[in-house]
């Protein structure tokens, strides 16, 4: 009886181990992803350079971050920082 008793314990164990082996494998994949869709926006030219001539230059991901710091009130450069603080 005892030995049924451990063997039942080890196969849970083995169980549960495989099972967190799984979903940290499935959350690395999801990492991955999203890496790869940060490099491929950091690699492709902003879509609005044709519009704003502020905007040559940048890529997607950098575009996008130029929209949330001015959507922020974030300066623009060290001069417009200094005259801030003035």
């Amino acid at each position: 009886m005892g030995l049924k008793k451990r063997y039942l314990f080890g196969a849970g164990i083995i169980a549960g181990t495989s099972l967190l082996l799984l979903r940290k494998r499935e959350q690395g994949t999801q990492t991955d992803a999203l890496r790869e869709y940060l490099a491929h926006l950091d690699q492709d030219p902003s879509p609005d350079a044709t519009k704003d001539p502020d905007e040559v230059g940048l890529t997607k991901l950098d575009s996008i971050y130029r929209a949330e710091w001015q959507a922020n009130g974030f300066p623009r450069s060290r001069v417009e920082l200094e005259e801030l603080e003035k």
